[in-house]
């Protein structure tokens, strides 16, 4: 998936914009410094191909988040058909390219919106072909250890 409008920003990081089907729309990217083009294109490629079993995986974790969040506040939790519904509550912000680690795994760093949480939004990062967070917004470092075992950390129940 080819990133557009390439350029580079005052942190001398590169960004652009990207499609992404499961939104069928174009976000920002973010490259970090450290990375390059092949590298967030590899990302962009994978989260675009994520399986079945994976998209219903960041979806159930952001059911729990929303209803959680909901239920907090005293407001109505939503009842969800089936786990993709969700997605009509999000829209993507921003992906974010981080530095790899390694080159040849790609790395989901994304900050989206969404209806219930319009203040703080929702991340989610994807390592290794598994959901690693799920929650508020927290700028995750999505090589660290994802703050497992924080309440705040919705993909819990998915490891």
């Amino acid at each position: 998936m080819p990133i557009k409008n390439l350029k580079t920003n005052e942190s001398h990081e590169l960004e652009g914009v990207a499609y992404l089907e499961l939104f069928d729309q174009n976000i920002k990217v973010y490259i970090d410094q450290e990375s390059d083009i092949e590298y967030a294109e590899l990302c962009i490629t994978y989260l675009n191909t994520m399986h079945a079993g994976l998209i219903d995986e960041i979806c159930k974790a952001s059911i729990r988040y929303c209803n959680e969040f909901l239920d907090d506040i005293g407001e109505d939790v939503i009842k969800f058909s089936k786990p993709t519904d969700v997605l009509a509550c999000i829209t993507p912000n921003t992906i974010c390219i981080p530095n790899p680690e390694d080159k040849t795994q790609p790395v989901i760093d994304l900050e989206l919106l969404c209806t219930w949480e319009e203040e703080h939004g929702m991340e989610w990062v994807i390592r290794n072909g598994k959901v690693m967070y799920v929650g508020p917004y927290n700028g995750i470092n999505p090589y660290g250890n994802c703050d497992m075992g924080e309440d705040w950390n919705y993909a819990q129940g998915l490891l």
